[in-house]
C-alpha cells in the first residue's frame, strides 16, 4: 500500500489450487476411459464388420474344398464377375474345372496305360501257363520263351515312352533319334501285321534328328502303322519330311479309310471307328488315344486326314 509515496504495507492473499489439480486429474481420467471405451466400440464394430464381410468367403471356400473331394461337378456360377465376391466365385469355378479336367485326363490316362500294360501282360502269362501246363519238347519251350520274350520287351519300350514323356513334361533334357530308325523299329513292332502287307518306309533324301527319345517315337508311331496295316489292303507307305521346322510322317493305306465324321472321334479312348466295329478287329479303341496324347505332350500332333487311295495318318514330331 502506497501513501504519499511511502509504502506502508503489503497486503499478501493465497488461493488453494488443489481443486483445479483436481478437477485436472479427473478430466484426464474421463478422457482416457472415454478413449478406452470408444476404441473398443470401434473394435467390436470392426470386427463384426470383417466376419460379417469374410463370412461369405469363408462358405465359399469350403464349399469349394468340399466340392474338389466328391463333387467336382458343382459349380458357383454367379454370372460375370461384377465385386470382390462374385470374383472369387469365378476365380474358384475356373479352378475346379482345371481340376475337373486334369481329373478326367488322368483317368483317361490310367484306362489307355492298363490296355497298353495288359495286353502283353497276357501274353506273357497265358503262354506261360500253357509251357508249364505239361512236359513240352525243347523246340515248344524255345518258341514260347521267344514269344515271352518279345512281350516283355514290348512292356520295356511301354514303360520307357511314358518315362520319356514325363520327362519331356518335367522340362528335363530331351533326348533324340534319327527320324528313319525311329519309324522302322516302330514298324518291327507291328510283327505279323507288318509281314503280311508290303510296309514302304521311304526314307528322306537327308538323315533328319528328332527332338524326342527313341523309345517315345517308337511308341507314338507304332499304334498307327499298326492300324494301317490291319486295315490296309495290301500295301501301307510311309514318307517322312521337315515341314515348319518339325518332322512330319505321312503314313498312307490303301484300305477304306476314316470317314471324316470319325476323323477325332477315334482319338477318343475307347471309340473305335465303324470300320473296325464291323470288321471284329482286336482292340479297345485306346492306342491311338494315347498315341496323339504323347505327340500333343512334346509338342507335336497327329492327325485322320483324307487319302488318295485309303486311309491317312499324319504325324508330327519336334525336330532336334
Amino acid at each position: 500500500m502506497l501513501i504519499g509515496g511511502r509504502r506502508l504495507g503489503t497486503v499478501v492473499a493465497g488461493v488453494s489450487l488443489a481443486p483445479y489439480e483436481q478437477t485436472r486429474r479427473l478430466a484426464l481420467i474421463a478422457s482416457l476411459a472415454f478413449g478406452v471405451i470408444v476404441l473398443a466400440l470401434v473394435a467390436a464394430a470392426a470386427r463384426w464388420l470383417l466376419a460379417s464381410s469374410l463370412r461369405p468367403v469363408r462358405r465359399m471356400t469350403r464349399q469349394a474344398a468340399a466340392w474338389s473331394e466328391h463333387d467336382l461337378d458343382q459349380r458357383f456360377d454367379l454370372g460375370f464377375p461384377h465385386d470382390e465376391l462374385t470374383e472369387l466365385a469365378a476365380t474358384l469355378d475356373g479352378l475346379l474345372d482345371r481340376l475337373a479336367a486334369g481329373l478326367r485326363r488322368e483317368q483317361r490316362f490310367s484306362a489307355e496305360l492298363s490296355h497298353e500294360l495288359r495286353t502283353p501282360l497276357a501274353r506273357v502269362l497265358a503262354e506261360s501257363e500253357l509251357a508249364l501246363r505239361r512236359a513240352r519238347p525243347a523246340s515248344e519251350y524255345r518258341q514260347a520263351l521267344e514269344l515271352v520274350n518279345r512281350n516283355a520287351a514290348q512292356l520295356t519300350r511301354t514303360v520307357d515312352a511314358l518315362l520319356a514323356a514325363a520327362r519331356h513334361a518335367a522340362g528335363s533334357e530331351r533326348g533324340s533319334a534319327d527320324a528313319y530308325t525311329a519309324c522302322a523299329r516302330a514298324a518291327d513292332g507291328c510283327g505279323e501285321l507288318a509281314a503280311q502287307r508290303r510296309l514302304e518306309i521311304t526314307p528322306p533324301p537327308q538323315p533328319i534328328r528328332l527332338g524326342v527319345e527313341p523309345e517315345l517315337a517308337e511308341r507314338i508311331l507304332q499304334p498307327l502303322l499298326d492300324n494301317a496295316c490291319r486295315y490296309g489292303a495290301a500295301t501301307v507307305t510311309v514318307a517322312i519330311d521337315r515341314a515348319d521346322g518339325a518332322v512330319r510322317y505321312t503314313i498312307d493305306d490303301d484300305g477304306p479309310g476314316v470317314a471324316a465324321d470319325e476323323r477325332e472321334r477315334i482319338f477318343e479312348p475307347g471309340v473305335r471307328g465303324r470300320q473296325g466295329s464291323a470288321t471284329g478287329s482286336p482292340g479297345a479303341g485306346l492306342g491311338l488315344a494315347l498315341a496323339r496324347r504323347l505327340a500333343r505332350s512334346v509338342g507335336g500332333d497327329i492327325e485322320a486326314r483324307a487319302g488318295t487311295s485309303g486311309g491317312r495318318f499324319v504325324v508330327t514330331l519336334p525336330r532336334g
